[in-house]
């Protein structure tokens, strides 16, 4: 993708077309105010920026459709936009046509037909671009979509502020959200990360959420508090009481358990059940229920004594803290046993005999620090102690509540079916067990296989994209396409002699900067003095990213605008200094590099210089001075004899 040119429209339907060559270095050279900065803007709205950028004046008061007509591989594209309303920064709509002739559009063909979100991805599209859908972090608005051609095009230009701006390499980085979106971009117009990786971080996300849930909705069955636990509990206490099952309690394992009752109510009764074994199983599940409230009693007061215990010793502690701390930082007695006591911590004078007074307040703080560490040391202990206190309780209130229940059952049967006959009534009992374990069965015995199942699926979800996520694989995917970028910029910073090269140049993906290799360790292109570096370093990182994008034929534009490069060394008038060679020398590299990749690379430099070299010459496309200008001048002359602001169409 590069520009054959940026077309302006006004209201009367006049075009003024601004034509570039493609595979080559383009100049806009002239004087200030003439509208070169604005080329930069332009094409940023027209490849679907939201907000316009122009400066306000004879451009906003005429114009009324800013287009871009664009070389693709096989194809050409025209995208155009109009111009935003008085008092309004953007419009969604936009038009965007295709063809292999395409040619400047006449005004009267302008009609959006599309938005700038669509002209956006499908100018992307053409280029490579491939989908790559990621979450939005929460706060960060209503976009979701991963890479797209507004974050290439961050790495395409260079505006007249930037290009000198030691702590920003690149293009709106200083903006809100804008280095987060090229720290997570860069890795995959680098070729570091595959096309799908934000949707896979995506589906990481959703894998990590659904795994979380399904842990806890499994725990949360398997809870021996759970009231299918609790009801299993019961049933099992009242098979037991009625000689179903030998054993007083239920095994742990939930489904064992249900399994173990469920074969014991539809098996026939091996032995014959005597009433007086079913009184004397009632009196054992009292007992039972007496002796877990009066466990629970034992336990509750052993809790209350651990937090007195906790708190006296918290209390305690922050008292002692108090003294110890402002003897220690007054320093008014010494710490170590090492110390001189016959030495005045004040004055420091010797004392005729050692002051006992020293060594018995050394000897209490000394105390009183042990006990403050031995308090502290118990801390974890006393924690731990609590929370076993709190396990034990919640296990014996579940064991309390499931006896209860269960003699509530014993007692409603009683005055329910105590007509029928005894072997009615166990075969009542029978029947009632088995409908409800039905049920149990149905809501929870299959629950959990199938919730362990589901954890399980979602682990092995997770465990699979986290190999293939795997960051310190990435980070050294993206260091090592890094190296010929580094490489080239260290090679052209030994051709312009610029400072701090000798040990060797890298550009780093996580602070966005330009380093040096020193002595003492990587520094940041902040720390370097003279414009004419941080010119320098920007022009180079730049045209390096863009060789590697160009050989690795990788989804970016192959446009690098560059506004104002020589601001740092002269005016315009002189070419025989030293700073004259300095800016013409850097102009040359880029001119070197640009045919080097022909015709896969297009730099369109705006500056006021005009070297007489005559590859300079030969690179001038527009040279505006006098009246030239990127607006022509009659339009502003028509525009103040009516009086009116240019119309939007």
């Amino acid at each position: 993708m590069q520009l054959l040119a940026i077309i302006l429209y006004n209201a009367d339907g006049g075009r003024r077309v601004v034509n570039f060559r493609p595979g080559a270095l383009n100049v806009v050279t002239g004087q200030s105010a003439t509208g070169k900065s604005t080329l930069l803007d332009i094409f940023e709205y027209c490849t679907g920026r939201k907000t316009a950028t122009f400066p306000i004046g004879v451009m906003t008061d005429t114009v009324s459709w800013y287009a871009a007509l664009f070389q693709l591989d096989t194809t050409r594209a025209f995208a155009a936009r109009p111009a935003p309303g008085p008092g309004k920064k953007t419009v969604e709509h936009a038009m965007l046509k295709f063809g292999r002739d395409l040619e400047p559009l006449p005004y009267t063909d302008l009609a959006p037909n599309t938005n700038r979100h669509t002209l956006r991805q499908r100018l992307g599209r053409f280029i490579g671009i491939e989908e790559n859908h990621r979450a939005t972090p929460r706060g960060r608005g209503p976009s979701s979509t991963g890479a797209h051609l507004g974050h290439a095009t961050l790495l395409c230009l260079q505006g007249q502020s930037e290009i000198a701006d030691k702590s920003h390499l690149f293009h709106r980085q200083s903006d809100r959200y804008v280095a987060a979106d090229l720290k997570q971009t860069l890795p995959y117009f680098l070729g570091a990360a595959p096309h799908d990786q934000a949707r896979k971080h995506a589906q990481l996300n959703a894998a990590r959420s659904r795994l979380k849930q399904a842990a806890k909705d499994l725990k949360r069955a398997q809870d021996p508090n759970d009231a299918a636990h609790i009801t299993l509990a019961a049933l099992w206490h009242e098979a037991h009481a009625l000689n179903l099952v030998p054993a007083p309690t239920p095994p742990d394992d939930y489904v064992q358990a249900m399994q173990t009752l469920l074969d014991a109510v539809l098996s026939p009764a091996t032995e014959p059940h005597h009433a007086h074994q079913e009184d004397q199983r009632k009196l054992d599940l009292e007992r039972t229920c007496a002796d877990l409230r009066e466990q629970l009693r034992v336990l509750a007061a052993d809790r209350r004594l651990l937090l007195a215990e906790t708190a006296a010793a918290d209390d305690y502690a922050a008292s002692a803290h108090i003294p110890r701390g402002r003897l220690a930082s007054l320093d008014l007695i010494p710490l170590s046993q090492d110390d001189d006591a016959s030495t005045c911590v004040l004055c420091g004078s010797v004392l005729p005999q050692p002051d006992p007074t020293i060594t018995t307040l050394r000897n209490s703080l000394d105390r009183l620090q042990q006990q403050l560490d031995g308090i502290d040391a118990m801390r974890p202990a006393r924690h731990d102690a609590l929370e076993a206190l709190h396990q034990q309780t919640t296990q014996l209130r579940s064991r309390l509540r499931a006896a209860e229940h269960t003699l509530q059952t014993l007692a409603q049967a009683d005055q329910t079916n105590g007509h029928l006959a005894h072997a009615d009534r166990i075969d009542f009992a029978r029947g009632r067990i088995h409908g409800m374990l039905t049920a149990l069965q149905r809501t929870t015995g299959a629950d959990l296989v199938r919730l362990t199942q589901a954890r399980d699926t979602a682990r092995a979800a997770v465990e699979a994209l986290e190999a293939e996520l795997d960051p310190d694989t990435q980070r050294k995917q993206l260091l090592a396409r890094l190296v010929p970028v580094n490489r080239d910029i260290t090679l052209w910073a030994h051709q312009l002699q610029l400072e701090h090269v000798n040990q060797g140049v890298h550009l780093n993906p996580d602070r966005l900067t330009v380093e040096f290799s020193t002595d003492s360790g990587r520094l940041p292109l902040s720390r370097l003095g003279s414009g004419q570096n941080w010119v320098s370093y920007h022009v180079l990182a730049h045209l390096a990213l863009h060789r590697y994008f160009v050989r690795q034929r990788r989804p970016v534009p192959r446009i690098l605008f560059l506004d104002q490069p020589s601001q740092v060394w002269f005016p315009p008038t002189t070419h025989d200094d030293e700073d004259s060679l300095a800016a013409q020398q850097l102009f040359q590299l880029i001119h070197e590099v640009v045919e080097d990749l022909a015709p896969d690379l297009q730099v369109i430099v705006c500056d006021h210089v005009d070297f007489p070299a005559p590859w300079f010459q030969d690179a001038v496309v527009h040279r505006w001075r006098d009246s030239e200008r990127l607006v022509p001048a009659q339009w502003a002359d028509a525009a103040a004899s009516r009086d009116l602001p240019g119309k939007v169409r």
